[in-house]
């Protein structure tokens, strides 16, 4: 446990926290806890979650950019054909990014590959307040648990649980609101 892994955690969480009650100010934490990520994960050798680290700085800006600045957000729903539809290229791109990791030093290839690439979609569906990103992120925090756990993070493992249960929290909060909206 490091300093840097403690700075990122605790913003990590508090990101967690303020974006399930669709708080733009949220978007601030997750940019700063994903630019110390960076470091951290390019030093353990997943080079993937670094470079997804960099992407989830670069959608954080957007997110907080999107999401306008009123505290409020509309929320919308996709289709599951049209989930299934960006879902294949996804896969694609996680398979694709795998074999190329595979051959570095990169721990973890295809594991790290699936996790980035799906993790890139669940960013951009939550930057556009689509409900469904909390069903990719409950999916890809369990995952991402292992990957940490392999690095020997254990505080970081703590918050991928942590975001686990916020997933799920989310979910329930945006769909309560999603519903109310659509009564309005």
């Amino acid at each position: 446990m490091s300093i840097p892994e403690i700075i990122a955690v605790v913003l990590g969480l508090l990101y967690l926290v303020l974006i399930s009650f669709s708080q733009r100010i949220a978007w601030v934490f997750g940019i700063i806890s994903s630019a110390i990520y960076v470091y951290i994960a390019f030093i353990g050798e997943i080079y993937l979650q670094a470079g997804l680290q960099f992407i989830y700085v670069v959608l954080g800006v957007f997110g907080f950019i999107n999401w306008g600045k009123s505290a409020e957000t509309k929320l919308k729903i996709w289709s599951l054909k049209k989930l299934f539809l960006v879902g294949i290229p996804t896969l694609l791109f996680a398979l694709l990014l795998g074999f190329i990791f595979s051959k570095t030093n990169q721990k973890l290839p295809y594991l790290d590959a699936f996790i980035t690439a799906f993790a890139i979609l669940a960013t951009y569906l939550t930057t556009k307040s689509i409900l469904e990103n909390w069903l990719y992120w409950i999916v890809l925090n369990l995952l991402s648990m292992y990957l940490w756990y392999e690095q020997d993070l254990q505080l970081t493992v703590f918050l991928f649980a942590v975001n686990t249960l916020m997933a799920v929290f989310g979910f329930i909060l945006w769909r309560k609101k999603w519903k109310s909206e659509q009564t309005n």
